[in-house]
């Protein structure tokens, strides 16, 4: 029987399946008679995340003048969506915070994910597309297929990276060879799993192709040229990650190369102390 990405997560259901508050929490945002009372009170009963959350909302990345004390105040600032997605990230890291060292060094891979997220979040803001936050999120998920193949198929995985490296060409090219599929098509199932937005299946999907997006395109423009200046830095370099920027992409976005230098330097401005705040305090 031939393996899809489809039967490998239904195969591996306790690894893919996060805390019943994800889904309960994604929901309750979705639903037009929730309020954020009622949101605050869900949160809440979790002490854990609720610390998590208020550190990440008092992180130098949002910048706000005063402290952040609660979750109400939290949701009050940010928005039920963008706390939503707080809530997802912090789970997401939390369950997947012990990567296999041998195949995939777990500092680099959420160091990696993190700068994507936090530069596509950056890009998003820059050419005024609505709804920036979701672009976090979609720069934290985009190689968890990578994840979820390294955990379970180990040796498979490795063989992979190797020849990536040794290469240099990107690890997608050897994925289809070996797994019949990609990490894409591992992460995209895994997004659609998880019932999160259309909008950040398509650029997950088509992150390391040349197709043109036809639902999303602006999204998955903003994803491709995140993840390349992410690979720019070597703390933040995945193997086998090789991509370059089409001139199309920038053109789409109305980006010039001095733009690309502004946002890198933004990005390393607040890359730091947003890695000590969402990756330091959720793996531990």
């Amino acid at each position: 029987m031939t393996l899809t990405p489809e039967k490998l997560l239904k195969n591996n259901i306790e690894l893919v399946s996060l805390p019943d508050i994800v889904f309960q929490l994604n929901n309750m945002v979705n639903d037009p008679l929730c309020n954020a009372a009622e949101i605050g009170e869900l949160i809440a009963k979790d002490s854990v995340l609720t610390i998590r959350l208020l550190k990440i909302v008092n992180s130098p990345f949002y910048g706000f003048p005063s402290s952040i004390d609660s979750i109400p105040m939290a949701i009050t600032v940010l928005g039920v969506r963008q706390l939503r997605d707080l809530v997802f990230t912090s789970c997401v890291i939390k369950k997947y915070s012990k990567i296999p060292s041998s195949i995939l060094d777990a500092d680099t891979f959420w160091h990696h994910s993190i700068a994507t997220a936090l530069c596509a979040q950056i890009i998003a803001r820059q050419v005024k597309l609505s709804h920036s936050d979701r672009l976090f999120t979609c720069g934290m998920l985009h190689d968890i297929g990578l994840l979820i193949l390294a955990l379970t198929s180990p040796d498979e995985t490795r063989q992979v990276l190797e020849l990536a490296r040794d290469t240099n060409k990107p690890s997608q090219e050897f994925q289809n060879d070996v797994f019949g599929f990609t990490q894409a098509d591992v992460g995209a199932a895994l997004i659609r799993k998880w019932h999160l937005p259309e909008s950040l299946i398509e650029p997950v999907l088509l992150q390391q192709t040349n197709k043109a997006a036809t639902r999303f395109p602006m999204e998955t423009a903003i994803l491709k040229v995140a993840n390349v200046i992410a690979n720019n830095n070597k703390q933040t370099a995945i193997i086998g990650d090789n991509q370059i920027i089409h001139p199309g992409t920038l053109e789409l976005l109305g980006l010039t190369e001095n733009a690309l230098n502004d946002i890198q330097e933004e990005l390393q401005d607040s890359l730091q102390s947003t890695l000590n705040i969402i990756y330091v305090e959720q793996a531990a």
